[in-house]
């Protein structure tokens, strides 16, 4: 398991507004942290007509089976025993470099 990994995972049980159901989600843990027994992911749903896309999020066009949005805002660390397969890796430097841009967004202080 390495980081930029898309997996299919079981998010359930979740509470309030969390990210629900078995979907895609992104590993975006170092491959360190990835030997323990949880990862730090991030969800990703698909995109929906007229769904707009927000600065903490990121639109995969080409990267997944069809176009999807990374959820920035909904990280999240789960045990691994909800990963049920995985799906393909983000190899795209460019993309991987977007995405720790949102990331560090999400971490500034206004």
């Amino acid at each position: 398991m390495n980081q930029y990994d898309v997996y299919l995972a079981d998010l359930n049980p979740t509470i309030g507004k969390e990210q629900n159901g078995t979907r895609p989600v992104l590993v975006i843990s170092n491959n360190y942290e990835n030997l323990l027994d949880v990862v730090t992911i991030i969800p990703i749903t698909s995109l929906k007509v007229g769904r707009r896309v927000y600065p903490n999020e990121l639109l995969f066009q080409a990267e997944l089976e069809k176009p999807s949005i990374l959820l920035c805002q909904q990280i999240r660390t789960i045990s691994k025993n909800r990963l049920i397969k995985k799906l393909t890796s983000i190899e795209n430097i460019n993309m991987q470099n977007q995405i720790i841009k949102i990331l560090c967004r999400r971490f500034e202080t206004i």
